[in-house]
């Protein structure tokens, strides 16, 4: 044999081994009990070489994330591991600027994940993103995360929610899954939302509390639903905010009316549409003003801040999906740590070329 091909062929293993050592697989294989995808992924020449962290329950997260010194991690999980991971990486002060996240899917919810363009399987995602890490054409997007300080705790995500909604996603995670559980459910509060009947009216009751946005306390002591975020979307096609949000902001949504008045504004909110004053409206036709502009619904608050404080007694609140208990005192959201993330192959046009010129800045 050849001394000098050896050493050659020596070289180049190692400098593969070094390279393949930056990418570790993380995955939660209980998010959404999706095995087939697991396996597609396990078994793929992708990730022949990589490290490999499987989890038995989200309570292993913690020490599988402890000391994690990886250029890339790819996580196989839905909203809910993906803010399980964040906490103990952000908590710890473990985490390296430097570390690209890339969140392959496979839970029952994965709103981050779609928002990033990894609409493919969780198979494809993660051989998309290891063969562009490779070939270094990779893109990548710079997000804020929000930290939310309750009691002694400290969260770190793209969403945080409190008020009847969180109820009724409690509702979901406590009972059955899936798409025909879910309709169930948003039918019986659509039903209780207008007749008050039900096991679902409690579920509805609006909050009470006092919400400060940058030191401006807001007017309203009811609030249908309190939502901020640093995507602008919520759910898939739910994205509700109207203003940019900065570097050192994020988004908010606080709409102080009923829970009736919500549920016929949704699917307006839901698309970006801020909801008109119907009372300040008939007030002008009223008085013959039937020329002057419609205005918008006071009581529903969109714009971008750095900073919220929530004084209230609601008992539950909600990060990425993940239900909370409150403990006694106040909410605070600030803006938190700057995370990497991979962008995944059906990220559109507009998504892609912003991440380029993140990438680029970032060099």
């Amino acid at each position: 044999m050849d001394a000098g091909n050896t050493r050659s062929n020596d070289r180049r293993w190692k400098r593969q081994s070094k390279r393949e050592a930056d990418i570790v697989l993380l995955c939660n294989p209980k998010a959404g009990g999706r095995w087939k995808e697991l396996a597609n992924i396990l078994d793929s020449d992708e990730a022949a070489h990589v490290r490999r962290i499987v989890t038995d329950s989200v309570e292993d997260i913690a020490p599988a994330v402890a000391g994690l010194d990886a250029k890339l991690v790819c996580t196989y999980g839905g909203d809910g591991t993906i803010q399980r991971i964040l906490d103990h990486m952000f908590t710890a002060n473990s985490h390296d600027p430097d570390t690209v996240l890339a969140l392959l899917g496979g839970g029952t919810m994965n709103v981050t994940s779609r928002w990033l363009g990894f609409g493919s399987s969780p198979g494809n995602n993660f051989r998309h993103v290891v063969n562009a890490f490779r070939s270094g054409d990779l893109l990548l997007k710079e997000v804020p995360l929000m930290r939310v300080k309750a009691g002694n705790k400290i969260h770190h995500g793209f969403t945080f929610g409190m008020g009847p909604v969180v109820h009724i996603l409690d509702a979901y995670e406590r009972g059955e899954k899936g798409k025909i559980a879910a309709i169930k459910i948003a039918a019986q509060s659509a039903v209780a939302a207008f007749l008050k009947l039900g096991s679902a009216k409690d579920m509805l009751e609006e909050m009470t509390g006092t919400v400060t946005l940058d030191d401006e306390v807001l007017p309203y002591d009811t609030y249908s639903a309190i939502f901020t975020n640093v995507t602008g979307q919520i759910n898939p096609g739910i994205e509700p905010f109207k203003s940019e949000r900065t570097r050192e902001s994020f988004h908010t949504a606080c709409y102080a009316v009923s829970s009736r008045e919500f549920a016929v504004a949704l699917p307006f909110i839901a698309r970006g549409l801020i909801p008109v004053d119907l009372a300040g409206m008939l007030r002008k036709w009223g008085r013959g003003k039937l020329a002057e502009p419609i205005d918008t619904d006071p009581r529903y608050v969109n714009r971008s801040a750095s900073r919220m404080v929530i004084e209230t007694n609601e008992p539950i609140y909600t990060v990425d999906g993940e239900i909370l208990q409150k403990p006694e005192g106040p909410i605070e959201v600030t803006i938190g740590p700057t995370l990497k993330l991979a962008v995944g192959p059906k990220a559109n046009l507009s998504q892609a070329l912003q991440a380029a010129r993140s990438a680029f800045r970032g060099k």
